[in-house]
């Protein structure tokens, strides 16, 4: 399952900013999408296990993702993009990291994939309203909460069904081969031998006749 504890970091720092946001949003609409402007150097002097940056494409990859998948956080990261560069770099690159192992299920196995992205809509969800909760504690917040802890576990016990019935058509599949190769063996190991005494027999015979042909023509 892909978590997003690293992202339970961030937004630690950006819950005093949590307020100032919402100020922002109310006085104007909802971003659909945010801007990709280079960051701001980052002093590394001040952070030794600060890795490289991310290049300006996988920065963008990763923001556009977020303004996808979960506007609100998007916008947070944009803030944070202003105000501190140092976590804005390290919150890129903790969801870049998300991505690429998302990215990895939906080559591998598209059907997972919608409820790995499910669930990290949901678990990015709860920890951002958290993170506002955090200063408000506001009741109806909390009621917000309760229903998206309720729509992560629907979204898990599906994900398991879903991993379940995989399985269970996978054992079956190999119950009945092991209920084929079960019966009469003797039988099946003669077949198995005819089919590869016709293979051998046919091989020399295209041997021999590819050496004779050889031989007439010289």
């Amino acid at each position: 399952m892909i978590r997003c504890s690293g992202l339970l970091s961030i937004l630690v720092i950006v819950a005093d900013l949590a307020h100032e946001c919402e100020a922002a949003s109310a006085a104007d609409p909802p971003a659909t999408s945010v801007s990709v402007d280079a960051p701001k150097a980052i002093d590394k002097s001040t952070d030794k296990k600060l890795r490289t940056e991310l290049s300006e494409s996988d920065l963008a990859a990763t923001i556009a993702f977020a303004s996808e998948h979960h506007p609100e956080l998007a916008r947070l990261l944009e803030h944070l993009r202003k105000s501190r560069s140092n976590e804005f770099q390290r919150a890129a690159r903790e969801l870049n990291q998300q991505i690429v192992v998302l990215e990895k299920i939906k080559e591998k196995n598209p059907a997972r994939y919608a409820h790995q992205l499910q669930l990290w809509k949901e678990d990015s969800q709860i920890r951002v309203l958290v993170a506002k909760w955090s200063l408000s504690k506001d009741e109806a917040m909390e009621q917000q909460i309760r229903q998206l802890l309720q729509q992560r576990r629907d979204t898990k016990v599906a994900q398991l069904k879903a991993e379940q019935k995989r399985l269970t058509e996978q054992l079956q599949k190999v119950e009945k081969q092991l209920t084929t190769l079960s019966e009469t063996p003797d039988s099946q190991i003669d077949r198995e031998w005819e089919q590869l005494a016709r293979n051998t027999n046919a091989d020399r015979s295209h041997i021999k006749a590819k050496s004779s042909k050889k031989n007439n023509s010289n």
